[in-house]
């Protein structure tokens, strides 16, 4: 199995923002589609010598990282955070907008056409098949406050899960439908739990890596923004 691979400079920073999760199946549950993966919400503390096994290889390609990181102090609302974007070095990011999301929600995704909850879920903006997977955009969202706000991401990639719930894995099209079977054959998987405060970021291969946002636990609301792009790793400071 390919674990997230995230960019950390301490494994105690890692440690202090993070926590770990098994993850569990909602099924008929209101505002959730029919079926759909969230964490157990019993989380702990990641065990010693977890923050190395997401620490990246030398094989994690940009678009297969997931960094956090600071926003500059000029940045404080949508169009500053857009401008900054449009400075990143990709000539066509796709703008997926803005999102006010109040406190104490365990899963804040929801499908476009329908409002229902997704849960851990991978995104499809650019359905590529399971050869191409690697090279879709990744996703960078911007917590604009007041609130902190917490991004879910799945211990187990799309390709892994693939790989285990279909015989002709080579020709799919990995779907939140594959992970969805993953839990439901009782295959392991848990949950990262990572705080993002305010003024704070996240770029992730959330093409790749199942993913939400959370702000269960949290006292205050939060704006987001987001877009899609292809980064180059290191483009802000480590946060962590």
């Amino acid at each position: 199995m390919h674990p997230a691979a995230i960019a950390f400079q301490d494994p105690a920073r890692l440690h202090a923002r993070c926590e770990i999760a098994g993850v569990r199946r909602f099924t008929l549950r209101p505002g959730y589609e029919t079926t759909v993966v969230v964490p157990d919400e019993v989380w702990q503390p990641l065990p010693d010598g977890y923050p190395e096994r997401f620490a990246p290889s030398i094989f994690t390609r940009d678009s297969g990282l997931v960094e956090l990181f600071r926003l500059p102090d000029t940045v404080f609302d949508v169009p500053t955070a857009t401008a900054l974007v449009e400075m990143l070095g990709d000539a066509f990011p796709i703008t997926l907008g803005e999102t006010t999301d109040p406190a104490g929600l365990p899963s804040t995704h929801v499908h476009p056409d329908t409002g229902l909850r997704l849960g851990l879920h991978v995104d499809n903006h650019q359905p590529l098949p399971y050869p191409s997977r690697e090279t879709a955009r990744r996703r960078l969202c911007v917590n604009l406050g007041p609130g902190s706000r917490h991004l879910l991401l799945a211990t187990t990639d799309i390709k892994s899960v693939c790989r285990t719930v279909h015989a002709d894995y080579a020709t799919h099209t990995p779907s939140t439908a594959d992970l969805r079977l993953y839990v439901t054959l009782r295959r392991p998987v848990h949950a990262l739990r990572l705080r993002i405060d305010p003024g704070e970021g996240w770029i992730a291969p959330t093409a790749v890596l199942p993913y939400d946002e959370s702000t269960a636990d949290l006292p205050l609301p939060s704006v987001t923004a987001s877009w899609l792009g292809h980064w180059d790793r290191g483009l802000f400071p480590p946060l962590i």
